[in-house]
């Protein structure tokens, strides 16, 4: 019987552009230019940076990656989404949601009036409960299709198994955390925020980016196929992040003698140790050496059955239909990289008691704007026009600004806040270029983010 499975559901994609462009990269950007250029701090720098973060979690990445993961996990597990209405109900509910709660929540502290205040708080509040109702079900969408899926070591799903069974528990853990919100006072939910926020890091992103490489990039870059010991590493992560997350909690009941410093550094090496196993280092690298062991690896001179005229490029299954691609999944890991060594070193720093001159937000900015949102860039214009029955991308010059916007503005938010203080009063000329890239940084992520919206717009409309 032929399996029927629903259509891809752009609006996903569409409602993380505008989120992230209007919306989180907005005041990111605001911030930082205030800060770069000197022109004082917004009133509310908590609420901004709180409404921030969140936006570009839910709204950009988790919009992003709801709707992708509900278009190819029920086909990779050949379980279809039954009923029409699921995606739109959870596209709607979770951006609805996501959008009363940040706005109100985002503009109470402008208004003076109590009355207004408390009313504002309990309309953030109904909206942090839709959220939560499109959150769940769709969480409760994707363990069905997992639960339902036959062969499910010939599809693959063995190997990631570990980092699904993170990505679902993360989902369920941040959602009852941000709901409960509600009932918990200003104190106590900035705490339980925090902590849920590196969760979602550690639970969601990484898996759910990491999976979703070692199952298309042996298609994409010809990695080599991802071995069995992956999922032995994946298993070892998942005990080493449970049980960091777990002595990491605001409200620990039981006291370990146990640096939480020292497992994030667990955390960090067995994350260097999955793309070794993976190859993805090798594959950026060394190059040569990683297709050689890669049995989809095309050589010079293979004629292909259906084109005889025109060759795939060396090292990938395309011919150039979707641009340099490849710039932005490189470029992603090596900030990736970038990132792990910076944490390691700072938890290698603080175990011996020594100082830490740049603090988390380097590597955190590492991390989400230079590992998530390029790996974003780069699958999106690969990836998605085939979810839209497309056989390539609009404009392939397009892919090479986005990749070349988006490292300048990962560059400009991570390197000045990684130069020394006692610099800065030394160096003036070093300090001002360090405070205008910073200034720029977010304008530059959010024109890369407004060539990828009318890129992936071009080709939706293509025939």
């Amino acid at each position: 019987m032929k399996q029927i499975h629903q259509e891809f559901e752009s609006g996903f994609i569409w409602w993380s552009l505008g989120i992230a462009i209007l919306g989180g990269f907005m005041i990111g950007a605001h911030i930082a230019m205030q800060i770069g250029f000197n022109m004082g701090l917004p009133r509310a720098l908590d609420i901004w940076i709180q409404t921030h973060g969140h936006l570009q979690l839910i709204g950009w990445t988790g919009l992003f990656i709801i709707g992708v993961s509900l278009h190819f996990l029920p086909r990779m597990a050949s379980v279809p989404i039954e009923r029409r209405g699921t995606l739109k109900f959870i596209l709607y509910f979770t951006v609805t949601g996501l959008l009363i709660r940040t706005n109100f929540e985002f503009w109470s502290p402008y208004f003076d009036d109590e009355k207004i205040k408390v009313i504002f708080k309990h309309l953030a509040n109904i909206g942090n409960i839709i959220k939560f109702a499109g959150l769940i079900f769709y969480v409760s969408v994707l363990t069905k299709t997992f639960l339902k899926a036959p062969d499910f070591k010939k599809r693959g799903f063995e190997i990631v198994k570990p980092f699904f069974i993170l990505f679902i528990l993360g989902w369920i853990i941040y959602s009852l955390v941000q709901v409960s919100s509600i009932f918990l006072d200003r104190y106590e939910w900035i705490m339980w925020n925090k902590w849920s926020v590196n969760l979602f890091v550690s639970f969601v992103l990484f898996p759910i980016s990491f999976a979703f490489s070692i199952l298309n990039f042996p298609l994409y870059i010809h990695l080599k196929p991802p071995s069995k010991s992956l999922k032995y590493i994946g298993y070892l992560y998942l005990v080493i992040v449970l049980f960091h997350e777990f002595i990491s909690m605001p409200t620990q009941m039981i006291t370990l003698p146990i640096d939480f410093n020292f497992t994030a550094l667990l955390v960090d090496l067995t994350v260097v140790l999955l793309l070794l196993s993976s190859g993805i280092i090798q594959r950026i690298f060394l190059p040569n050496e990683a297709l050689s062991k890669s049995p989809f690896w095309r050589r010079d001179g293979f004629e292909n059955e259906v084109n005889q005229e025109k060759k795939p490029r060396k090292g990938y299954s395309d011919y150039g239909e979707f641009g340099r691609f490849e710039f932005l999944i490189y470029s992603a890991y090596i900030w990736l990289m970038i990132g792990l060594f910076l944490d390691a070193l700072a938890r290698v720093l603080l175990l011996f008691d020594l100082p830490v001159h740049y603090g988390d937000d380097p590597t955190r900015h590492s991390f989400l704007a230079g590992f998530i949102t390029l790996l974003i860039l780069g699958m999106a214009q690969r990836m998605l026009p085939g979810f839209m029955h497309k056989s390539k991308i609009a404009n392939t010059k397009i892919v090479f600004i986005t990749s070349i916007l988006g490292n300048i503005a990962v560059f400009s938010r991570v390197i000045p806040m990684l130069v020394p203080f006692y610099l800065f009063s030394s160096a003036q000329i070093l300090t001002q270029i360090m405070l205008y890239l910073f200034g720029i940084s977010g304008f530059v992520a959010i024109a890369s983010l407004i060539f990828l919206f009318i890129n992936l717009r071009k080709t939706s409309k293509m025939r």
